[in-house]
């Protein structure tokens, strides 16, 4: 009977942590004709077609990501909009 509340804490953290993958997570950005889907938690950007996301490769592989700020919008994108 003593681990009630413990078990009712761990309820309400997986509840809350499902609800924050599913709802809070990413962020959808529309660059000129493209959307991206920016992650909060790693801030790795990916190209949104149909339904899939085309991410960018990882920082660890040698290469080097310029990221550029948007003045259209209030958040960074990877490109900015065409002109």
């Amino acid at each position: 009977m003593e681990y009630r509340p413990l078990g009712f804490a761990l309820i309400a953290l997986a509840i809350v942590l499902i609800l924050f993958d599913v709802f809070f997570r990413y962020r959808f950005v529309v660059a000129g004709d493209r959307v991206w889907r920016i992650d909060r938690v790693t801030d790795q950007a990916c190209i949104v077609s149909v339904g899939d996301a085309i991410c960018s490769t990882s920082l660890s592989s040698g290469r080097r990501t310029v990221r550029v700020t948007n003045p259209y919008l209030s958040s960074p994108t990877p490109e900015p909009n065409p002109r």
